[in-house]
């Protein structure tokens, strides 16, 4: 168990967040974090015990321990009176920064650190009504920034057309995988539109789970703290006199995806066979085993209907990908740009 410095609430060893107060755990930075427990294949269960590594919520195991200590027969009563434990499985919340199923009775979300504590207030359900008033082509949104901790830091006010990058005073400044000018925020028919200002590193949103988004050549997405590119398979090499390459017999690879190392740079490339790939951090075909940011089983890429497809097979942390010249920002959308990660409210 790792006990929490800020509030003393014993928290599993995988927990990344106190479940207590939110605040981030403490680490042993000498040893790296061992990553044995199996992850099942939907990556995040509901209401189960925490799989992998990743942060994830649970249900508070010290109270069945605290009803042993009474030794005399009376004590046997008390056993019972644990069973009111029941209420550590209460009803799940959906938490509205990373989307993760959380008991209600949890004042932060374990996956993300976001205070759950106004997940079902009523100011947030006033905030749509302002919505309709900047239907006329203008309206005022905000980039919430999200540390690694899970709290919440700078608010960045975007009214109308709102250009962010590394010129931008707040949170943008001393980040320099931003560029100059990044990404342009502006209000079209009442919804909040992000346009990739050509910049270096990309703007990436998180995508839903279980919902496959289209890959098209050279679409990039991230996954813990890699990034990935997909690319058609190159036609095969013939020689001069039509003799072909030596190697391995192609099964009918759809494409692959390649490891991003650098500008220009890429690592290591995995085919992709017809029936797909699934991409984790301890089982699947392509395995990230030091990355403790990547679930046990994070996401797949797979063909179908002619066309390749992404899905997050429910990972903790999400699957996120390249904005492709625009992407209309839903509310409470998560967005990574450069080195951090924003919530958009509006």
């Amino acid at each position: 168990m790792i006990v929490c410095p800020r509030c003393s609430k014993d928290n599993q060893d995988h927990y990344k967040f106190c479940l207590g107060c939110g605040a981030e755990l403490p680490r042993d930075q000498a040893q790296p974090k061992s990553f044995a427990a199996p992850t099942p294949p939907a990556g995040v269960p509901t209401g189960g015990a925490p799989a992998g590594g990743a942060p994830q919520f649970g249900g508070a195991a010290s109270p069945p321990a605290a009803a042993q200590p009474a030794a005399p027969a009376p004590a046997a009563a008390p056993a019972p009176a644990a069973a009111p434990a029941a209420p550590a499985q209460p009803e799940m919340v959906k938490c509205p920064s990373c989307g993760s199923n959380v008991p209600e009775n949890f004042k932060f979300c374990g996956s993300c650190g976001h205070d759950m504590t106004q997940a079902s207030a009523p100011p947030p359900a006033a905030a749509p009504a302002a919505a309709p008033a900047a239907s006329g082509g203008g309206g005022a949104a905000s980039l919430v920034l999200i540390r690694p901790d899970g709290t919440e830091g700078d608010t960045f006010p975007i009214d109308g057309s709102t250009v962010v990058g590394r010129e931008t005073a707040g949170p943008f400044a001393s980040d320099s995988y931003l560029s100059p000018k990044h990404a342009e925020f502006s209000f079209e028919g009442g919804s909040l539109v992000v346009k990739d200002l050509d910049s270096l590193n990309g703007v990436y949103f998180r995508i839903a789970r279980e919902q496959p988004i289209e890959l098209a050549p050279n679409a990039v997405f991230r996954i813990g703290q890699e990034i990935l590119r997909f690319e058609p398979m190159p036609a095969a090499t013939q020689g001069q006199g039509g003799e072909t390459l030596m190697g391995e017999t192609d099964p009918g690879y759809v494409g692959r995806v390649r490891l991003v190392i650098g500008r220009g740079s890429h690592g290591a490339s995995f085919c992709i066979p017809p029936d797909g790939i699934h991409l984790g951090r301890e089982r699947g075909d392509v395995i990230f085993p030091e990355d403790g940011y990547v679930s046990g089983l994070h996401c797949r890429v797979h063909p179908e209907n002619g066309k390749l497809w992404l899905t997050d097979v429910g990972s903790s942390n999400g699957t996120f990908f390249r904005v492709i010249g625009q992407h209309q920002v839903n509310p409470g959308e998560l967005l990574l740009m450069g080195q951090q990660l924003f919530r958009v409210d509006y």
